[in-house]
């Protein structure tokens, strides 16, 4: 684990999470679908790194760029195959969901801020189960990156202050979006496609045990 020091941190009271990456190992699944869904309309079939460049906006907004004014029939490819292949690529990181249940019987707030379409996330909620657990889920943006509006939304329907408030999240641009909403970023580094690495502006783990216990030692509950 590293972090931004050692100084007194101020009480977490609300655990904001990323999905892809962070809560399940779901990127596959994202971009199987996205090559299926270009190449149905006639599109190339981009490879994995090519959709990755993608990546920013909904799924709409990405096959927006990718095949123009195709997208309304590849997005409907995307989520026939999203929910079609959703049980072969959708594990659950070990302990994740114990966690939030845990932070729940404490009393802390947990909410899901992803940069999916709502139709895709939906899916994800429900065929992993975690919904019941949620007190604040929002979704991504067709025109781009939209994390740090997500997660003030859900951290203001809460009441909470950004001090009092973490996002976890598996990327760069997950803690740039922490640093944008002024919210404590987490960096979850236990996916082998974790592409966030250690800085002094965040903290990082390796694994969901070593988050849970920085949790455990800065929440109130």
């Amino acid at each position: 684990m590293t972090g931004p020091g050692t100084t007194q941190h101020p009480p977490i009271r609300g655990v904001i999470f990323d999905f892809d990456g962070t809560v399940a190992d779901t990127l596959r699944l994202v971009i199987s679908g996205f090559q299926e869904a270009v190449v149905s309309v006639g599109g190339p079939r981009f490879s994995d790194a090519d959709v990755y460049d993608f990546f920013g906006p909904t799924e709409a907004g990405m096959l927006r760029r990718a095949v123009g004014d195709l997208w309304p029939e590849a997005y409907r490819v995307y989520l026939e195959a999203y929910e079609r292949d959703h049980g072969a690529y959708d594990q659950l990181f070990d302990g994740v969901v114990d966690l939030m249940a845990s932070l729940r019987s404490r009393g802390i707030r947990v909410g899901l801020v992803t940069g999916k379409g709502r139709d895709s996330a939906e899916i994800s909620v429900r065929r992993t189960g975690i919904g019941p657990l949620l007190e604040g889920f929002e979704t991504g943006s067709d025109d781009g990156l939209a994390k740090a509006h997500g997660i003030t939304r859900v951290r203001e329907a809460w009441g909470l202050a950004p001090s009092e408030v973490a996002y976890v999240g598996d990327t760069p641009d997950d803690m740039k979006s922490c640093l944008e909403a002024g919210v404590t970023g987490l960096g979850a580094a236990w996916a082998k496609t974790a592409s966030v690495v250690a800085d002094p502006r965040w903290h990082c783990f390796g694994s969901v045990a070593d988050l849970a216990s920085w949790l455990d030692a800065h929440i109130d509950g």
